[in-house]
C-alpha cells in the first residue's frame, strides 16, 4: 500500500523565516526523510506553505546553517548525512515503555553533559549559550522553534564528542517528536516550558555547575516524555 505523504502547512507572517524553517523541519521528521533524500523544490514548498520562494530560500539557509540540509546547485536540496557514511550499526528496540526509554535518554544526556564540560571549547560553549539566548528571545514573544531547539542540542552533542550517543539520542528525540506531532492536541506552545531550562543548562555548563546542568536537562526530558504519555503515545 502506498504511504500518504504528509503535506507542509501554511504559516503566519510573524517570525516568518524561522516559522517556515520549522515547518520544513517538521516535514522532514514526519515524512521520515533520511540522509541523502531530496526535499521538494523551492517552488513546490512555496506553494504548499502559501508563501514566496524567497521566504523559502531564506528558511532553507537557516536549516543549512544548522547542518540539517545541504544544497547542490542545479540538483536541489538534500538531507545532510551527520556521520559522513562511516561505520554503520542498526539498532531496533522492541517491547519497551516510555519510562524505560526516558531512563536511557537521561543516562545518555548525563554523560553528554559531563563530556561537554570537559571537551567543549570556550567557543563552543559560547555558541551553545547564544543558541539558548536565541530561543529565549523567541520565548519572550511566546514562540517556540523546533529549528533552534534542534540546533541547541546538536551543538551540545558535538561538544560531548561522542557520535554514538549523539545518534542514539537523536533517534529517541525523533521518535518522541513524531509521536507528539501526531497527537490531535499538538501545539508548539506546549514546549515553551523547556526554553528557560535550555538557558539554565548552557549557563551551568559554562560555569562548570554539574548539579544545575543535570537538573536542567532532566526538566527538559521529563516534560517531553510527560507530553507523549498524556496523549497516549507511550510505546
Amino acid at each position: 500500500m502506498e504511504e500518504r505523504e504528509i503535506k507542509l502547512k501554511p504559516v503566519e507572517k510573524d517570525s516568518l523565516y524561522l516559522k517556515i524553517s520549522d515547518s520544513i523541519y517538521n516535514y522532514i521528521r514526519m515524512n521520515n526523510l533520511q540522509p541523502g533524500d531530496k526535499l521538494p523544490s523551492e517552488r513546490d514548498m512555496a506553494a504548499m506553505l502559501q508563501t514566496s520562494r524567497n521566504s523559502v530560500r531564506e528558511a532553507l539557509r537557516i536549516l543549512e546553517d544548522r547542518g540539517l540540509i545541504y544544497v547542490k546547485t542545479g540538483s536541489g536540496v538534500f538531507i545532510n548525512t551527520p556521520d559522513n557514511g562511516k561505520s554503520v550499526l542498526s539498532v531496533r528496540l522492541t517491547d519497551f515503555t516510555a519510562k524505560e526509554l526516558q531512563e536511557l535518554q537521561d543516562t545518555l544526556e548525563h554523560k553528554t553533559i559531563l563530556n561537554a564540560m570537559v571537551r567543549g571549547t570556550p567557543k563552543q560553549k559560547q555558541e551553545l549559550l547564544s543558541l539558548a539566548m536565541d530561543m529565549q528571545e523567541e520565548y519572550q514573544n511566546h514562540i517556540y522553534s523546533h529549528t533552534l531547539d534542534h540546533g541547541f542540542h546538536t551543538k551540545l552533542y558535538e561538544m560531548g564528542g561522542n557520535s554514538v550517543i549523539h545518534q542514539l539520542i537523536d533517534k529517541i528525540r525523533d521518535d518522541r517528536f513524531i509521536r507528539r506531532e501526531s497527537a490531535a492536541s499538538e501545539n508548539n506552545s506546549v514546549w515553551l516550558f523547556t526554553v528557560p531550562e535550555h538557558l539554565k543548562l548552557a549557563e551551568a555548563i559554562i560555569r562548570q555547575d554539574t548539579e544545575a546542568a543535570l537538573r536542567a536537562i532532566d526538566a527538559i526530558n521529563t516534560h517531553g516524555f510527560s507530553l507523549i504519555s498524556e496523549d497516549g503515545g507511550t510505546p
